[in-house]
């Protein structure tokens, strides 16, 4: 009988199944280099502090320097300035909340996900965040336009590395306000009458994280 040469029938046998593989028609995932993955480590800028050690007044963060609303995930996501808003504890736990217009195009990223971040940023940066507050990112790379770079967070959302603070939330609630029950001195429907079927959405959120630029 006729000895089989091992060898052989080894690269014979590799052969047919490298040719199997010809006709399969799966391809491997595409790994595509995002700018985000460029910026992986950009946590070692920033400080991980306590919501109680905030070293900014909370009212002016809002009113005064604007912060910064972006909701979604890496492959979609969106921001908006907002000057409505507050930070505070109910429920055992350190909260934001915010007040979003349901017109704005943030406002479906928002209601689509459990979370989302605040970004406040320095004063050299107040021209982005003209950007950012004046167009809907809908129609336009508004990001791209205001120079800002996108990170992504240890909690998976997004946020922007040149921020100078970061604020991660989780929603608890999410509250349509009745402009009915509003005290008679005040003329909340004044601030509406240029688009009288507008209405805000009061998010209150849990501070999950909070990163202080060092």
């Amino acid at each position: 009988m006729k000895k089989i040469n091992i060898k052989w029938l080894s690269g014979f046998l590799l052969l047919i199944l490298a040719l199997s593989g010809c006709g399969n028609d799966s391809k491997p995932p595409v790994i595509q280099a995002h700018s985000i993955r460029q910026n992986s480590g950009w946590h070692s800028q920033y400080d991980h502090i306590n919501p109680k050690d905030l070293p900014d007044n909370a009212i002016e963060l809002t009113s005064e320097q604007w912060m910064v609303v972006t909701a979604g995930r890496e492959k979609a996501f969106n921001s908006m300035v907002i000057s409505w808003g507050g930070l505070g504890y109910i429920w055992e736990k350190p909260v934001v909340f915010t007040f979003i217009n349901s017109s704005r195009y943030t406002y479906q990223f928002l209601q689509q996900e459990s979370g989302y971040t605040l970004t406040v940023f320095s004063e050299k940066y107040r021209g982005a965040l003209r950007i950012l507050g004046n167009k809907s990112g809908k129609s336009n790379d508004k990001v791209k336009e205001a120079g800002l770079t996108p990170i992504k967070t240890p909690s998976g959302l997004m946020a922007y590395k040149e921020a100078r603070m970061i604020i991660e939330c989780k929603n608890i609630m999410i509250q349509d306000l009745d402009y009915n029950k509003t005290a008679a001195s005040y003329k909340i429907a004044d601030m509406y009458k240029n688009a009288p079927t507008s209405h805000h959405n009061m998010f209150i959120s849990e501070i999950t994280n909070i990163w202080l630029k060092k």
